[in-house]
C-alpha cells in the first residue's frame, strides 16, 4: 500500500524530468540510508559528522548557485522536493542539514550572494556555519530565530530610513538593549526570539533594498522562500507519516484482521492520504506559479499546511495509540518538533498578510486578489 504513495498524481504539464528524477532518488537514497534510521535512536556526535558531510556531499549550494557562478540555479519546485526528501528522518535533523536553502534563496534572487560572510556556498552545508531562519512575529514586534550555531547571522528587517529593507545580520546577544528569549531546543537547533527596539545596534552583513529581477520586493522574498522551506519540511513529514500508518496497519492485527481491514481506520487511512496528496500538489502548484501571484498563494500554502501537519500527526498518534502504541515508535520522533514548526508558518502568513496590507497599490490592483 505504501508504494501508492510515492506516485505523484500531478497534470502532465508538471512532468518531471531525468534529472529531476534523479536529484530526488538521490536526496531519498540518502534519506533513507542516513536519516531515517534516526527516528529510533539519536547518532553519536562522530557519526553525525560523517552523515553531514555525506549530505554536503549531495551540493545542495551549488544547486542553489546561479548559472553564471558556475550552479544549477535550481529552481523553487526542485528545492522544495530534495528538501521533503529530508523528512524521512527527524524533522529537527533534517532542517539542521537543510537550514541555510531559504536564506541562501533569497540572497540568490536579489543578486548578494556576493556579499554573505563565508563566500564558499558550501560552507552552509557541510556544519562549519549556516544561517538562521528568522521569522518575524508581527503581533509582538519580535523576530523568531531558528538556528544552529550561536550568533550565526540571519535575515531581518529594518525600517529605520523609512525604505524597510532586508538586512542579514548577527543579533546582538548580550550587548546592548537587544532582548533575547530562548524558547526551545530541537535537537541541536536552538529556538529564539529577539526583539529589536534599537536597530542602530545592528551591524548588516548584507542589505536588500532592490527588487528582483521580476520586480518583487526583498521582503516579499523573504517572507515566501522561507514559508516555502518549512512548508516543504511540514509536507515532507505528512508524506512520511502517511507511509508509516499504511504500513502499520497493515502488518498491525486486531481481532484477527490487519487494522486496515476494520472500516473506521480504512477511513481515517483514506482522509490521510487524501490530504498528504493534496498538500503535495498544493505546494507544487505554488512553485511553480507565477512570481507575481505567489505572496497570496503562499499564504493560503502555509496556513494549508500548517493545519493539515498537525491534524496528520494527530490521527497518526490516535491511530497507534488506540493499538499499542509506545514511545519508541519511529513516527514518535517528529511529534515534538511538527507544531514549532507549523507555528512559525503561522507568523509568516501573519507577515505576509501585514507586507501585502501596507502595500495598497498591489492590494488594490488585484495583483494578489482579495484580502486574506
Amino acid at each position: 500500500m505504501a508504494d501508492f504513495l510515492v506516485l505523484d498524481p500531478i497534470p502532465a504539464s508538471w512532468a518531471i524530468s531525468e534529472d529531476q528524477q534523479g536529484l530526488y532518488a538521490t536526496a531519498r537514497r540518502f534519506a533513507r540510508e542516513q536519516l531515517e534510521p534516526l527516528l529510533t535512536r539519536s547518532p553519536d556526535a562522530a557519526e553525525w559528522r560523517q552523515t553531514v558531510k555525506r549530505a554536503a556531499a549531495l551540493d545542495l549550494g551549488t544547486m542553489i548557485l546561479p548559472a553564471h557562478m558556475g550552479g544549477m540555479a535550481i529552481t523553487r519546485g526542485d528545492l522544495s522536493g530534495i528538501i521533503g526528501q529530508f523528512a524521512a528522518g527527524p524533522l529537527e535533523q533534517a532542517a539542521e542539514l537543510s537550514l541555510s536553502a531559504a536564506a541562501l534563496m533569497v540572497l540568490r534572487a536579489h543578486d548578494a550572494l556576493g556579499q554573505l560572510p563565508a563566500r564558499n556556498i558550501h560552507d552552509y552545508f557541510d556544519g562549519t556555519t549556516s544561517i538562521a531562519l528568522s521569522v518575524p512575529d508581527v503581533g509582538t514586534s519580535c523576530t523568531w530565530r531558528l538556528s544552529l550555531q550561536t550568533g550565526s547571522p540571519g535575515l531581518i528587517m529594518l525600517a529605520d530610513t523609512g525604505h524597510p529593507r532586508v538586512v542579514l545580520a548577527t543579533p546582538p546577544v548580550g550587548r546592548g538593549r537587544t532582548q533575547h528569549t530562548r524558547v526551545t531546543g530541537l535537537g541541536a537547533l536552538t529556538l529564539e526570539q529577539f526583539r529589536f527596539d534599537h536597530t542602530d545596534e545592528i551591524a548588516p552583513l548584507a542589505i536588500l533594498e532592490q527588487p528582483d529581477t521580476h520586480g518583487i520586493h526583498p521582503i516579499q522574498t523573504w517572507l515566501t522562500e522561507s514559508a516555502l522551506y518549512l512548508c516543504a519540511l511540514l509536507a515532507g513529514a505528512m508524506h512520511q507519516s502517511v507511509v508509516f500508518a499504511l504500513d502499520y496497519s497493515a502488518g498491525r492485527h486486531a481481532f484477527r484482521k490487519p487494522l486496515a481491514s476494520h472500516q473506521m481506520v480504512a477511513t481515517r487511512l483514506a482522509d490521510m492520504l487524501a490530504a498528504t496528496h493534496a498538500t503535495h500538489v498544493f505546494l507544487r502548484s505554488v512553485t511553480t506559479a507565477d512570481t507575481s501571484r505567489c505572496a497570496r498563494l503562499v499564504r493560503q500554502l502555509a496556513r494549508h499546511v500548517s493545519g493539515e501537519a498537525i491534524d496528520t500527526s494527530r490521527e497518526l498518534v490516535q491511530l497507534c495509540g488506540g493499538h499499542g502504541y509506545v514511545e519508541g515508535l519511529p513516527p514518535a520522533a517528529r511529534f515534538q518538533t511538527v507544531h514549532w514548526l507549523a507555528l512559525l508558518l503561522t507568523r509568516l502568513d501573519a507577515a505576509l498578510g501585514g507586507y501585502i496590507a501596507s502595500q495598497p497599490s498591489l492590494a488594490d490592483s488585484g495583483q494578489y486578489g482579495a484580502r486574506q
